[in-house]
């Protein structure tokens, strides 16, 4: 019976240690084990981009924001992802995070960039950073790009020189003529450009025209601006010897004669064939006469004459807009007027 006790308490015994050693091995395992921490960053990111909605060819940002914590092993990758809301599109926004590497705490900016071709719908925009730790995923940010009409803006890039002139003399500039949102011109025909307004009303106020490398009209098959010389004239005063002559003056001289024929006239009607020969002979020299004597009887001295007037002497303000072959006008996008100006001042003509 004893025997039997002993053995009983000897399995209990063995039993209460194999508990308390796989209680000490549970302990130690939880001891040793990986902890599935946080990453030891956060990221902040601005909750929308800047601007929001872009036309194509236009840029947007985001403000990344990376602040580092106790036991930070670094660097940080910043990515960036583009998701489009429709399956098929072309050229895509692209998103560049600068600085795209960070070993403390610090800003970066993603930006996002969009070509004349990018699709006109609206994309989601994350922001990733990744470190030793994990990565961290901002919200989604919406970027829309927005369906805009083609068309063309006139920048004023040299202003009319010189600023001051006399009535007949001229001045020129330079302008800009810049496409948007892809703008070509159509093969119906380039940019007419003209000046639309003149200020002030004038009876005979400066004149304008305009040249290009392609001729009166301005052609764009690309993205850059394409410049045109503007060239403003004025009315003034001519001298010179033809404009003091008029035509009518110059017969004068042959009036003179007109007595002289009549007498000839006469006396062949009343004489014999000899004596008409004669006077055949006389009305010769005299016309000849009347021609020689033209010079004589006009003004040679050089005078100064308006034949169309004398723009008069003021400061001119002109409105400068084109119009292409299908009939698109220029606008210039953020400002209030209808297009670019250009002035001059016109004075009295030198005598």
């Amino acid at each position: 019976m004893l025997r039997s006790f002993w053995r009983e308490s000897k399995v209990k015994l063995w039993t209460g240690r194999g508990q308390t050693a796989a209680l000490c091995l549970m302990a130690a395992a939880l001891v040793t084990a990986p902890r599935a921490s946080a990453t030891d960053f956060t990221m902040t990111v601005s909750p929308n981009l800047s601007p929001p909605a872009i036309a194509p060819g236009g840029t947007s940002a985001a403000q990344i924001s990376i602040v580092t914590g106790t036991g930070f092993v670094g660097p940080i990758a910043l990515g960036c992802t583009v998701t489009p809301s429709v399956p098929q599109t072309v050229s895509p926004p692209t998103c560049v995070v600068s600085p795209a590497n960070m070993s403390a705490s610090g800003q970066s900016t993603a930006t996002l960039t969009t070509t004349d071709q990018t699709t006109t719908v609206s994309y989601g925009v994350t922001i990733t950073a990744t470190d030793s730790s994990g990565t961290l995923t901002s919200q989604t940010l919406d970027l829309t790009v927005l369906s805009v009409v083609s068309q063309f803006t006139i920048t004023v890039q040299t202003a009319v020189a010189p600023s001051s002139v006399p009535a007949g003399s001229g001045a020129q500039g330079v302008i800009n003529v810049n496409p948007v949102n892809g703008y070509r011109t159509p093969s119906s025909g380039g940019i007419t450009l003209y000046c639309a307004a003149i200020t002030p009303l004038v009876t005979l106020p400066p004149f304008c025209s305009f040249t290009s490398e392609a001729g009166a009209s301005v052609v764009i098959t690309g993205s850059n601006p394409v410049p045109a010389t503007v060239t403003i004239g004025t009315l003034g005063t001519v001298t010179g010897q033809q404009c003091a002559n008029p035509r009518w003056h110059h017969i004068y001289a042959i009036w003179l004669g007109l007595p002289m024929l009549s007498l000839v006239g006469l006396g062949a009607g009343v004489g014999g064939k000899r004596s008409r020969k004669a006077w055949v002979l006389v009305a010769i020299f005299v016309v000849g006469a009347g021609f020689l004597l033209i010079p004589s009887c006009s003004n040679t001295t050089n005078v100064t004459c308006t034949p169309q007037g004398i723009t008069p002497a003021n400061t001119y303000t002109f409105t400068i807009v084109g119009v292409d072959g299908n009939g698109v006008a220029s606008s210039n996008t953020g400002t209030t007027s209808s297009g670019p100006t250009v002035s001059l001042t016109v004075t009295a003509p030198v005598k």
